[in-house]
């Protein structure tokens, strides 16, 4: 489903919903501003970096623990990491197709 809108909007998504946008053909940058939010007891599958305690300096809610929850639900592991692991642009410079294309109505 495309999403269109005026010049200043934005969307809203989880982060595991599939999306993408076609690439900018105007003279100005696209910016982005990428907020991460996550549960008290969701932990990274992978590890953090740094200590517990600066990871728990970034919880803007919720008590800090070390006992994460476990549910049964689907996961993949980010692996095998993309050969320039980085930001999302690093990410998707080795990718065929760069943004969707809107299907045909």
């Amino acid at each position: 489903m495309a999403l269109t809108g005026k010049a200043g909007s934005i969307t809203v998504h989880h982060v595991r919903a599939i999306h993408g946008s076609a690439p900018n053909t105007s003279n100005k940058e696209r910016r982005l501003l990428l907020f991460q939010f996550r549960a008290a007891d969701a932990w990274p599958l992978l590890g953090f970096p740094g200590t517990l305690e600066a990871y728990d300096a970034l919880m803007v809610a919720g008590t800090p623990g070390i006992e994460p929850r476990l549910a049964p639900v689907p996961v993949r592991l980010p692996l095998p990491p993309a050969d320039a692991q980085g930001s999302i642009y690093e990410n998707q410079k080795g990718l065929k197709n760069k943004f969707f294309q809107a299907a045909a109505e």
